[in-house]
């Protein structure tokens, strides 16, 4: 089996963790590429200098091929209509192309990358296609980087995505002399051993340590979560029998209760669906506290057990996988998945990155986590 190179994907604020830190980091453990879906996140990462092949998974349009090029990014490409576009705007730098040769770390100045649609119908060309792009790339001395495309359901669905290999093998065969790269395999594949002999993996949300499919079978093999969400409360107090918590009064005291609010909400990506259904952990003691009342766009209330200590820290998500807490239970609550659980997380959490002893603290809203 052949040995692959990784795209580490960093979309998304690296799926809530924070694109800059992850992305260092993931270079500093020997990943050389990166992948994101926007140009806008490709371009934050060259701001904070992050150097290296960057991939810009999304369609390419006319209107950000200048900055593909200006930023030295790996466009994808579906139509010989972008090709087109692509090589007026290589118009003009012929010198720097013939000095810059490619290869698997370091692919040449404005090449390309085209997806093929294999079965999942988003994006990418359809197969019968690729000859005529490929033409196009060579008619226009378009580099290409390499050709790929993306499972729909790899991690639990392995009959169909080894359908979509296959697919995708039979496609680019005639094309596998031109020295040009293969990838396919995303999360799923990749725990599934899927298209992982090509040329580039490309782990996601397992980067993070959380499952792109079953959480039973994705736990048994080691995995951990990466993030947990840490709070104090702003404001303790004790209210009497009878009163009314929240936005729509939608909890009512049975007896005298301490209750604590917490300054984050629906705005930071803590989801209002958790409004008298989910919970946090007191860490001092472990206890499950449950949510009552509406979560609102800046501010959750929760039921402690007694009056706390000062400064007392919680747990609003567990690194885990809890049913209750973690970023897979409360996604399993509220009716979606881990993905947009921590995607959602917002800029306004300041990130703490630990490394052994050492802590470092990120603002979000300075701009380093987008």
């Amino acid at each position: 089996m052949t040995s692959s190179y990784v795209i580490g994907v960093v979309k998304a604020g690296a799926y809530g963790h924070g694109s800059v830190h992850v992305s260092r980091q993931l270079k500093a453990t020997g990943v050389e590429r990166l992948a994101v879906a926007t140009i806008d996140e490709a371009i934050h990462l060259r701001s904070h200098g992050i150097t290296g092949p960057i991939h810009v998974l999304g369609n390419t349009e006319a209107h950000v091929i200048d900055s593909c090029l200006q930023y030295n990014l790996l466009p994808t490409v579906c139509s010989r209509d972008v090709v087109r576009e692509i090589a007026s705007s290589l118009e003009g730098t012929d010198e720097k192309r013939n000095v810059t040769h490619g290869t698997q770390k370091t692919p040449p100045f404005g090449a390309v990358n085209i997806k093929i649609d294999t079965g999942m119908s988003r994006n990418g060309c359809q197969p019968n296609e690729l000859r005529q792009i490929i033409q196009s790339c060579e008619d226009s001395n378009v580099p290409i980087d390499a050709i790929f495309t993306h499972f729909a359901d790899s991690a639990d669905d392995a009959e169909f995505t080894r359908q979509q290999l296959d697919v995708f093998l039979e496609t680019v065969e005639p094309f596998r002399n031109k020295n040009i790269s293969l990838h396919v395999a995303n999360s799923g594949a990749i725990l599934n051993g899927i298209g992982t002999d090509l040329d580039f993996v490309r782990p996601g949300i397992v980067i993070y340590g959380l499952p792109p499919g079953d959480v039973a079978d994705f736990k048994d093999r080691g995995f951990q979560p990466a993030a947990s969400i840490k709070a104090v409360p702003s404001l303790v107090k004790r209210l009497p029998e009878g009163r009314k918590v929240g936005y729509g009064c939608t909890h009512t005291t049975r007896d005298e209760e301490w209750m604590a609010t917490f300054p984050l909400g629906y705005a930071d990506g803590y989801s209002r669906l958790l409004s008298n259904k989910g919970f946090i952990v007191r860490e001092k003691t472990g206890e499950k506290c449950p949510i009552v009342g509406r979560v609102s766009m800046d501010a959750v209330t929760v039921r402690l057990p007694c009056c706390p200590e000062d400064a007392e820290t919680y747990t609003m998500m567990t690194a885990d996988f809890d049913p209750d807490t973690s970023a897979t239970g409360i996604a399993s609550k509220v009716g979606t998945i881990s993905y947009e659980v921590v995607t959602r997380l917002s800029t306004r959490y300041p990130r703490v990155y630990i490394e052994g002893q050492t802590l470092s603290i990120v603002s979000g809203l300075a701009g380093d986590v987008y």
